[in-house]
């Protein structure tokens, strides 16, 4: 027991013994996150289904058709189903549903004919990526000629990968059906539909499926999910160079891992785990060059606070944070003026501009201007403020921003229902066990600040306030994962508060025990934020409030 003591309570810097204990909680932690990740087999040859043509598919002998299922490409929308007896004249019998890009959906319907023909709705060109159609005995009808022959074999040449259900795990599902879709078309040079966020965060979803070339939901879901392993990872060399000893580290690393929040939203395939990694370390290089003077580390916190800006604007908000502790640390030493500032607008100002201009310049093909020029690039700023500041929409999941510390209303992702009783669902639900105890960490945090001068509580109040703060002044509507930056610095309060309080009197007992309280509350909850199928049931009894809506 002594020596299982002394490990835990061991001073120092990160060694073998770190790097063990670390290996160990990142690799649970990415095993249960890469299980049902997404399917690594869709369809990944499309066409374009011009308005005026349509497409015609006819069937080897008539048959009644049931159910016919599709998967769509990058322009998804609706379609008018027409059939025929004779191939010449068709009658209007259906309105196929195609709710987003890279989703698989079915229309059910009872009618007998020989030809189908597709038009889409709203007069557009529409990509699908597989069709297929079956009778009222569930089997799958045999097709032969089309008036586009070409494209119907394109269209049933991947029919391993038409899926028994469909589902968030084949399907993309909320923002996806934005991000993901302009990923694959900055892997094939196409016009980019999503140009309200700077390029980067996409640029980085789109590498799995460059390298693969497999437009799967595996793929553009991996590295949102790597960037959430790599946050644990950082998280305990954060907390290691804070607070020294190795049960603190543990502590922190623990508590980002069971935060189930943070399981929901970086398994998510938008760019939001780029954003919040990248913040991470500009703090992190930021704390370890107020801790040892090294220009290395200033670098690097202005590298990766440049590469958050580039990804979302709300980056910026961390930049009030950094340029707070850095003046104050420099001042406080009485270090130069000029050289001071000089280092600031290099490693914060000049370098992230060139890590921004380039995302731009190098993959210039966005659908709202081609930024292929400083001017070009400056107009494209202006269209992204516009929007933003003029953004005039509703969404039932929309939230203050003074709602958000206490997980006032999740954002619901995805719903399915498998059978009358049972389904499945994605909420983004916060663990309350850790994000209501990290309202008073953080509300404690003057109080180390000025009657026990603590620097590291400063530090931590300075980045948790600058991330958080600004949102009092946004007009547009609002999510609770714009709260996602604050929390490594709420976990790490609350590791803050243990540590001031264990100076006194050793209370790693009550840490024990508060740590096994937050790992039930993640068991629980975990079939809400993994989209495992469970009774309904058991989804009405896990909803807390009234404002839990899932």
């Amino acid at each position: 027991m002594k020596k299982i003591k002394e490990f835990f309570n061991e001073e120092g810097k990160f060694n073998v013994k770190d790097a063990l204990v670390l290996t160990i909680i990142v690799l649970f932690y990415s095993i249960l996150s890469f299980i049902n990740l997404g399917t690594t087999s869709n369809p990944n040859t499309f066409f374009e289904i011009d308005s005026n043509a349509g497409l015609i598919i006819e069937l080897k002998e008539k048959d009644t058709i049931s159910k016919i299922k599709f998967y769509n490409g990058r322009n998804s929308g609706d379609y008018y189903l027409s059939i025929s007896d004779d191939g010449e004249k068709y009658n209007t019998a259906y309105v196929l549903r195609g709710h987003g890009a890279f989703q698989w959906d079915e229309g059910k319907f009872n009618k007998e004919t020989k030809y189908i023909k597709l038009v889409p709705k709203d007069k557009s060109s529409l990509t699908l990526g597989e069709i297929a159609l079956y009778n009222n005995g569930g089997e799958k009808i045999t097709t032969t000629i089309t008036s586009n022959k070409d494209k119907i074999y394109s269209l049933s040449d991947e029919a391993s990968t038409i899926p028994k259900t469909i589902s968030y795990y084949n399907s993309s599902y909320f923002d996806e059906i934005y991000f993901a879709r302009s990923a694959y078309e900055y892997v094939n040079g196409l016009q980019v539909y999503e140009w309200t966020h700077p390029p980067l965060g996409k640029l980085i979803q789109a590498i799995p499926i460059a390298i693969t070339k497999e437009m799967t939901q595996f793929n553009y879901r991996f590295m949102g999910n790597l960037a959430g392993i790599l946050m644990i990872v950082v998280m305990y060399l954060f907390a290691k160079d804070m607070f020294r000893k190795r049960k603190y580290s543990i502590f922190a690393a623990l508590l980002m891992t069971f935060d189930t929040f943070h399981f929901a939203q970086t398994r998510l395939g938008t760019i939001d785990s780029f954003l919040v990694l990248f913040i991470l370390l500009s703090f992190f290089f930021m704390f370890k060059y107020c801790k040892y003077d090294k220009t290395r580390f200033l670098a690097l916190s202005g590298l990766f606070f440049g590469l958050s800006i580039a990804t979302k604007w709300t980056g910026f908000y961390a930049g009030i944070g950094l340029a707070i502790i850095y003046f104050v640390n420099k001042f406080s030493t009485k270090k130069k003026f000029m050289p001071t500032v000089g280092k600031g607008l290099l490693f914060f100002v000049l370098i992230p501009l060139i890590i921004y201009t380039s995302t731009y310049i190098l993959f210039p093909n966005l659908q709202s201007i081609k930024t292929n020029s400083i001017e070009t690039l400056i107009e494209q700023q202006k269209l992204m403020y516009d929007y933003h500041s003029n953004l005039v929409a509703e969404h039932p999941f929309t939230s203050k921003w003074y709602t958000w510390p206490v997980g006032y209303k999740p954002v619901w992702f995805y719903t399915k229902e498998v059978t009358k009783t049972t389904s499945q669902t994605i909420s983004s639900i916060p663990n309350i066990l850790i994000w209501w105890p990290g309202i008073i960490a953080m509300l404690i945090l003057p109080y180390y600040i000025f009657k026990k001068k603590n620097g590291k509580s400063l530090f931590l109040l300075v980045a948790i306030l600058s991330l958080y703060l600004p949102y009092i002044f946004i007009g547009r509507i609002m999510f609770l994962y714009h709260y996602f930056p604050v929390l490594p610095f709420l976990y790490l309060a609350i590791t803050n508060f243990f540590y001031q309080i264990n100076k006194n009197s050793k209370k790693d007992w009550l840490m024990l025990a508060y740590m096994m309280l937050v790992i039930i509350f993640f068991i629980v909850y975990y079939p809400i934020i993994s989209g495992t199928t469970v009774s309904n049931d058991y989804i009405e009894n896990t909803k807390l409030f009234d404002s839990w809506i899932y």
